[in-house]
């Protein structure tokens, strides 16, 4: 069935969000504002098929063909970069994937997205690199889930929906969906000026994650080095049903279990600065029902939950707490401060907001990001075969992937249900924690969840 191409208007220049800025700002060679996602493709993946559709999927996503740039009156902008294509690279499926000028991105040179493709005649794995000043998590499986879509219909299946129409207009508009001033008005009518609550972003010190090495260095491994462990359907359910019994969901025993795995480790590893706490910091989509005709872009803002060691070790008031403490947060996503933070930042404070994220401090001890079932953000349904998606003549096995690392943050979890199983990704700084050392904690952070599977089997 013909697919509707997206309407043709005037977008560019586009002035960044308060978001985007901070992605850019926050950005560095070092530690590139990127994040990864990978899927795993059995069968035999056609490339000219495959290149055909990233080409029709870029044209529903103008910010993925965009660099940024000076705009109207010389601020950064996205600008538009019709001479540019995105970097997809191929070769055989042991091929690592290489960067002969570095893993980092420069969106104000290149396109927000690098894709990567391994391949044989019976599998394939694409892996993309997606720049987080373009779009959030749920933006790059939208765009993804459109690649597979041009791509199934290149493979002879002619059965799909035709995908949901993109409203591009909207772009111009994407900054108010994520943020409302209006929500943060004082009981007087003024807007909040106080800015205790920057400062307590950008400067209070959190506990670093402790690396086993004494000094910083760039291992040898291959990229992305996103390691993972999968729980089957019965063990997920029996998780599901552990922590329902203890009065919570999935995503707060998680939480709890990672905090526990924190603690445990730089415990393990004789380092505690007194004083200070664990911080996780949690992405939050900010979307509603009306918001699923945005192309691809971020529409999320970033929470952050804080504990000392002492608060942890107190089991039932940690969890309690804990479990009231992500439901307010759930239910005033669109009040978090830390969006307000970054509004002023940028229109009142850039130099201040420049100068403190550059300054050697955590802003998280580690980065929970879960993520669901990333297909049912795609914009049509594909058939499936045992909960797996086919996609023309391949069947989606498996999708990983997790958000950016930055200095001080030296931990990145991604949790996946995809297939009705619990799929746990992690990645570990790459400058200071070695293959084996980001094993180790995924391992604790495994052993801590399978001891609540035991408990609750018992």
């Amino acid at each position: 069935m013909p697919v509707k191409k997206p309407q043709k208007l005037k977008l560019f220049p586009l002035h960044l969000t308060s978001f985007e800025n901070y992605m850019v700002v926050d950005d560095r060679p070092r530690y590139p504002m990127t994040f990864i996602v990978q899927l795993e493709l059995s069968g035999q993946l056609r490339a000219s098929a495959f290149n055909q559709a990233i080409e029709e999927a870029l044209q529903r996503h103008p910010l993925l063909t965009s660099v940024v740039g000076p705009g109207k009156r010389g601020k950064d902008s996205w600008v538009a970069a019709p001479e540019l294509k995105p970097h997809v690279h191929w070769d055989k499926l042991d091929a690592l994937i290489e960067f002969p000028s570095g893993e980092y991105l420069d969106i104000r040179r290149e396109l927000g997205v690098r894709i990567f493709v391994r391949h044989d005649d019976q599998k394939a794995f694409v892996t993309a690199q997606f720049h987080h000043s373009t779009c959030d998590g749920i933006g790059a499986y939208q765009f993804l889930g459109d690649i597979l879509f041009y791509y199934a219909q290149q493979t002879g299946d002619n059965e799909l929906e035709p995908l949901a129409e993109l409203d591009l207009k909207r772009l111009k508009g994407r900054g108010r969906v994520s943020y409302d001033i209006n929500n943060f008005r004082l009981p007087d009518g003024k807007y909040q000026r106080d800015w205790d609550e920057v400062l307590k972003h950008l400067t209070q010190s959190n506990v670093v994650l402790k690396a086993p090495t004494s000094k910083p260095k760039t291992f040898t491994r291959p990229f992305p080095g996103i390691q993972s462990f999968i729980f089957d359907k019965s063990d997920f359910k029996q998780l599901r049903l552990a922590a329902q019994s203890r009065g919570q969901i999935m995503n707060d025993m998680l939480l709890e279990k990672l905090f526990e795995s924190l603690h445990a480790w730089n415990h393990k590893h004789h380092f505690w600065p007194l004083r200070k706490n664990v911080a996780v910091m949690m992405p939050l989509n900010l979307r509603e029902p009306t918001d699923n005709d945005l192309s691809a872009c971020n529409v999320v803002a970033h929470a952050f939950v804080r504990r000392t060691k002492a608060q942890v070790q107190d089991k039932k008031k940690f969890r309690n707490d804990l479990g009231n403490e992500l439901r307010h947060i759930k239910h005033s996503r669109h009040k978090i401060r830390f969006m307000h933070m970054l509004v002023g930042g940028q229109h009142l404070y850039p130099k201040l907001m420049k100068a403190t994220l550059n300054w050697k401090r955590s802003m998280a001890t580690a980065i929970l990001s879960n993520t669901g079932d990333p297909t049912r953000q795609f914009y049509t349904d594909f058939p499936r075969n045992k909960g797996v998606v086919q996609v023309g003549n391949l069947s989606l096995e498996g999708i990983s992937g997790v958000p950016p690392l930055r200095p001080g943050t030296n931990a990145t979890v991604s949790i996946f249900t995809y297939r009705r199983e619990l799929k746990i990704c992690l990645r570990c700084d790459p400058n200071q924690f070695s293959e084996q050392d980001t094993g180790s904690l995924l391992n604790a952070f495994v052993e801590n969840l399978k001891l609540e599977l035991a408990t609750s089997q018992a």
